[in-house]
């Protein structure tokens, strides 16, 4: 949940995730590996300031419509964070992440370099079915707090997405090519104009960065944003976090019409309580997108490929 809680916090340039990492300077786009560039495309009119808008407003209702639709995809995650200490040791996990409709469940495949007993895996698809097919009967009362809290957590994450597109004042920078797509860059700045009772608002008011855009599909595909001073939650007596502190986010083109997360990482530090440090630093990939559908669909998938999981479900999967 603090993983989720802090995507959400810092906007659109989450999710998302979560990390093939882009770099965290945001003044700097670093290609992948093998990708083709070219700094000069042949159309480099620069974007008139109303087109710029009319773009960021097609890219926010775009990341609307991505949002949703992952929400039939499972992916693979590979984690990799280290938190409250720079000296500390870091948890690195691979695990399959299914929707479940009122949320994400995550089925641990590997933890630090040693791969899940067989048995604890279908014990976790088995947990992951459960849930499902109390997702799948519809005419059945289901958990309040789960339908409480799936319904917050996409109620804070499309708010996000589109608070993202009002909270900045977005600049004409240029446009590149990277692996045949024309991508428009545009810096932002916070809009002093912005006021919302989101408890990410803050943040927004103490971030700026660059996002790139394929222009033809006006799509967002990477983006990066650094902290540019310290923020603070009750006059730093909740916790602060130092200028400085950096966010960056991937998506390529899963179908058309359909962007997906390909990696993020974040690293901030502050403090929480006064007194005690606090010391965020996480890289997460996604990859292997397989659409299984709704609840009712994706039930009768994942019984057919784990046959066990048609019996009770024991404890084991990690819901969100």
């Amino acid at each position: 949940m603090k993983r989720q809680s802090i995507q959400i916090g810092w906007g659109l340039l989450a999710v998302i995730a979560v990390c093939v990492a882009v770099a965290a300077n945001p003044a700097l786009f670093q290609l992948s590996a093998g990708a083709e560039s070219d700094n000069h495309p042949d159309n480099d009119v620069p974007l008139t300031p109303q087109q710029v808008r009319a773009l960021v407003d097609r890219v926010i209702e775009n990341q609307r419509n991505n949002d949703q639709m992952l929400e039939e995809y499972a992916r693979t995650e590979h984690e990799v964070a280290r938190r409250d200490g720079k000296g500390g040791m870091a948890i690195d996990t691979t695990s399959r992440v299914v929707p479940i409709g009122a949320g994400i469940a995550h089925v641990e495949l590997e933890r630090n370099g040693m791969p899940a007993d067989s048995s604890y895996i279908e014990q976790q698809w088995q947990g992951v079915a459960q849930a499902l097919l109390v997702q799948s009967q519809a005419s059945e009362p289901r958990p309040k707090q789960a339908q409480d809290r799936g319904s917050k957590r996409k109620r804070e994450r499309l708010e996000m997405i589109d608070a993202f597109g009002q909270a900045f004042v977005f600049h004409w920078a240029g446009r590149t090519i990277v692996g045949g797509r024309t991508l428009v860059q545009l810096t932002f700045d916070p809009d002093p104009a912005f006021r919302s009772s989101a408890r990410f608002a803050n943040l927004f008011a103490h971030t700026s960065g660059v996002v790139w855009i394929d222009e033809s599909t006006s799509q967002l595909a990477h983006a990066a944003a650094e902290l540019t001073d310290d923020v603070t939650w009750a006059a730093g007596l909740i916790a602060k976090l130092y200028k400085g502190g950096q966010f960056t986010y991937e998506q390529q083109e899963l179908s058309p019409g359909l962007w997906a997360p390909t990696v993020y990482s974040y690293d901030f530090d502050g403090r929480k309580f006064l007194f005690s440090s606090l010391s965020e630093h996480e890289r997460v990939d996604y990859s292997d997108y397989r659409r299984i559908g709704p609840p009712e669909e994706a039930l009768g998938l994942i019984r057919r490929e784990h046959p066990a999981s048609g019996n009770d479900a024991g404890p084991c999967c990690r819901n969100r």
